[in-house]
């Protein structure tokens, strides 16, 4: 999927130079989000590069896949980022700062759309890589249409659709932020809530059959798989807990010890069910409407929440080690980061012989290896170049 997004991306410190914004003001990192960041990635990129790890990183904790956890720590640290901005120097600077964001993800977006429509559709077609033609199949097919309709975020392939959604998410931030400051929090998740409650009893196909009625020409599958009606209401939890203030957030003595249990005992029972016959057990009806990921069912939500507690009571220490150090060093160059592991994907996605995408079984580890190693690079150029940045300033 997006599948996640993607979902996520490095917001929580930024060098204002806005006209009416003093330069070398930064917002602080919180290191644990950092690391966060850094392991969804590397669980995403696991999940999505064609080896026979995917079926194994897929959803591995339970009902629960790292497009979850993108996309609800993109909104804490939009949130965040927002908040911060607007205290300092005023709502019109930080929905400014909002839209130059926006526009940055939009064109890492165009620039992978590029990529898929030119080397990996030439590589489809004249290579005859079946991976990437049942990925490009309605570019292929309409070509004109969908190099219309992908800049719009209307078309979104598998891989390119997590993107969109964020940026989708993103552009509506401000009009949900007023509201909660208008109304409050309570108003405005309930009204998200609704809107999530709905997406499950198919809103996104009821729309979708009513433009079509009118001659909309893109599918409904190529509009991407992640339906935003389900998945803003995630977006909209990880705004209000973002908006909150960090240090009550993410403190674990505001953590009762009885919601750690709870939240302990429910992510232990959905691991057990999403590794056992739990489809069998409730139907394949009811087992789609408690975990479908597209619309981001009930259980799915409860699992997020469950594992997200978890993660603030015992996530810090493990962000002190030098393997979370190095895990934030990713989660610090997320967008750059994501994208690249996008490319990788598809680069392995066109070398992959015949209609499966696997590789022989000693290819894995390298085709692994390789990845990992690119992004590792691409977040140390990332890094350096800031630094570089910072020291010119």
């Amino acid at each position: 999927m997006p599948p996640i997004l993607t979902p996520a991306a490095d917001q929580n410190q930024e060098t204002f130079s806005l006209t009416s914004v003093k330069p070398g003001k930064t917002f602080q990192r919180i290191p644990a989000l950092d690391a966060l960041r850094g392991f969804l990635l590397v669980w995403m990129t696991l999940t999505h590069l064609p080896t026979r790890v995917s079926p194994y990183s897929n959803q591995v904790v339970g009902y629960v896949s790292a497009a979850e956890g993108f996309i609800l720590m993109a909104a804490i640290l939009v949130a965040r980022i927002h908040r911060n901005a607007a205290e300092k120097y005023g709502a019109p600077a930080a929905h400014r700062k909002l839209l130059q964001r926006v526009l940055r993800i939009y064109g890492y977006h165009l620039g992978l759309l590029a990529f898929a429509f030119s080397a990996c559709a030439a590589a489809a077609a004249w290579l005859h890589r079946i991976p990437l033609q049942n990925l490009l199949d309605f570019y292929l097919e309409h070509p004109l249409q969908a190099l219309l309709a992908a800049p719009a975020l209307i078309y979104n392939p598998p891989l390119l659709d997590i993107l969109p959604m964020y940026i989708v998410f993103m552009l509506a931030t401000p009009l949900l932020l007023a509201g909660a400051k208008r109304w409050g929090w309570r108003a405005v998740l309930i009204g998200s809530g609704s809107i999530w409650l709905l997406a499950q009893f198919h809103l996104r196909e009821w729309l979708y059959a009513a433009v079509a009625h009118f001659g909309f020409p893109i599918p409904l599958r190529e509009t991407g798989a992640f339906d935003l009606f389900g998945w803003q209401f995630l977006w909209t939890i990880g705004l209000c807990l973002g908006s909150a203030k960090a240090a009550a957030l993410f403190s674990k003595a505001h953590i009762p010890k009885w919601v750690v249990g709870l939240s302990a005992a429910i992510a232990l029972a959905l691991f057990v069910c999403r590794h056992s016959n739990f489809d069998l057990l409730t139907g394949p009806v009811l087992f789609d409407a408690l975990v479908n990921k597209w619309r981001l069912s009930v259980l799915r939500l409860f699992d997020a929440a469950a594992i997200g507690v978890l993660l603030v009571r015992f996530g810090a220490p493990l962000a002190e080690t030098r393997l979370g150090v190095r895990l934030a060093m990713l989660g610090r160059a997320s967008l750059e980061v994501f994208s690249t592991h996008v490319v990788f994907c598809l680069i392995f996605l066109g070398l992959a012989a015949g209609s499966d995408p696997h590789f022989a079984p000693w290819q894995d580890p390298l085709v692994v290896a390789i990845t990992l190693a690119g992004l590792f690079f691409v977040a140390d150029r990332v890094q350096k170049r800031r630094a570089q940045a910072e020291t010119t300033a």
